[in-house]
């Protein structure tokens, strides 16, 4: 870092931010994302991207910006629950598929659930029980 603390490298271009790292210092009460917008020419949601990765980053201004946006992305891909895969049809491999119950008699009142694709129109029961 030394005494270039302030450059950083945005999409090839390097920038002063010098602005940046005095409201970083408590040395100005400015917004960083109005600076980013304003005076650096980035958009709202790319100045507002910028101030949670200068965040992530412990509120230091990274000498690559790219590389410092990247690894703030997978750490959140990272954090994200895992959604379990969707059912697909055997036969076309569609994911439009209808949950429907098949009623199957008075005395045990049972419903029995299966799905419908809604692109091949097969049916085949659900998958009750997981080994």
């Amino acid at each position: 870092m030394g005494k270039n603390k302030y450059y950083c490298k945005i999409d090839g271009v390097i920038h002063n931010l010098s602005d940046v790292q005095e409201v970083l210092d408590g040395k100005s009460e400015r917004n960083i994302v109005l600076i980013m917008y304003e005076e650096h020419g980035m958009d709202i949601v790319s100045a507002n991207t910028f101030e949670s990765v200068l965040r992530f980053h412990n509120n230091e201004i990274p000498s690559d910006y790219n590389e410092a946006l990247r690894r703030w992305q997978e750490y959140n891909q990272a954090s994200l629950p895992k959604s379990p895969p969707k059912p697909r049809c055997p036969r076309c491999g569609s994911t439009d598929l209808k949950e429907r119950q098949m009623y199957v008699g008075p005395e045990s009142n049972l419903y029995v659930p299966y799905y419908t694709c809604q692109q091949c129109r097969k049916t085949w029961m659900k998958n009750m029980f997981k080994c």
